[in-house]
């Protein structure tokens, strides 16, 4: 399988102030992982100053914080392993990514920096998070193997960066990209009740519009019942797209059921789909 991540610029690579060491642990079942352990020294990813000094109350999971004065944090550019809630069971190192937070960012207040856009529709404050020592939270979640990269428009400035530090933990099997610990769903598995966020692989079966043209949403219909829905400023080369029919991809992000009453308003629709914006999350697997 081959991965092609675009080149992280040096205005990116701008550090903030030198990074201390963090061990990682993996559950006690697979004992103590170099999976884990922490990268080689790296520049943080970096958007700018801060925007805010604040103190964290409580780390909720691992991609979601909640402050002293009240408000809610959720992490841009990173999605972490849900815990466990009601009768859902836990997802795979959801608890260690909890704990690798706690450690990260204890000793001091936090540094938030703004994207675009800073509430998502759960009215959960969007920013990228830094330590008291200015080291990026994004950045070693994803370098720990301990989350997903994901990229959600218009909040993609730092979207190069993170995706680099993913790389680096896959290349390194860490965390999630361990053998094993992450399942891929076959688009041809998915059946009612799937959702939330998946890995998902598929083969790409139809293209929409089959006149491609800038600006235009571009729908490809992958085998079973999914659909990616393409953001057309996440395409570098329209020319390109009629050539991926039958290409083989490799998509993160949420998976929506539109129920079978829309199938049933719209024939020749996938009840399924999810929402790529941004090219770093769909990989041609060749």
């Amino acid at each position: 399988m081959a991965f092609v991540f675009p080149a992280v610029t040096s205005a990116m690579l701008t550090r903030k102030t030198p990074r201390d060491p963090l061990g990682v642990f993996f559950c006690a079942c697979l004992l103590l992982l170099s999976l884990f352990s922490p990268a080689p020294a790296l520049a943080d990813c970096v958007l700018g100053e801060a925007d805010e000094l604040v103190a964290l109350k409580k780390v909720v999971d691992g991609d979601t914080l909640r402050l002293k004065d009240g408000r809610r944090i959720r992490l841009i550019g990173v999605n972490t392993p849900e815990l466990a809630h009601g009768q859902r069971r836990a997802q795979p190192l959801a608890e260690e990514a909890r704990e690798f937070v706690q450690r990260f960012l204890s000793g001091g207040d936090l540094e938030l920096v703004y994207d675009r856009d800073r509430r998502d529709n759960h009215g959960r404050v969007l920013a990228h998070v830094y330590n008291h020592r200015g080291d990026s939270l994004e950045s070693a979640l994803l370098s720990a193997g301990l989350a997903f990269h994901i990229a959600v428009a218009p909040n993609l400035a730092l979207a190069e960066c993170l995706s680099s530090r993913e790389e680096e933990a896959r290349e390194q099997q860490r965390g999630v990209w361990a053998p094993g610990v992450w399942p891929v769903m076959p688009a041809e598995h998915i059946r009612k009740g799937d959702g939330g966020f998946v890995l998902l692989s598929g083969i790409i079966e139809k293209i929409h519009p089959e006149k491609i043209r800038p600006n235009r949403t571009i729908w490809l219909d992958l085998d079973g019942p999914v659909a990616l829905r393409i953001n057309p400023k996440a395409i570098p080369r329209y020319e390109h797209v009629k050539n991926w029919r039958g290409d083989k991809v490799l998509v993160r992000g949420w998976l929506v059921d539109r129920g079978e009453k829309y199938v049933k308003k719209n024939p020749g629709h996938k009840r399924w789909f999810m929402t790529v914006d941004s090219m770093q999350t769909l990989e041609f697997v060749r």
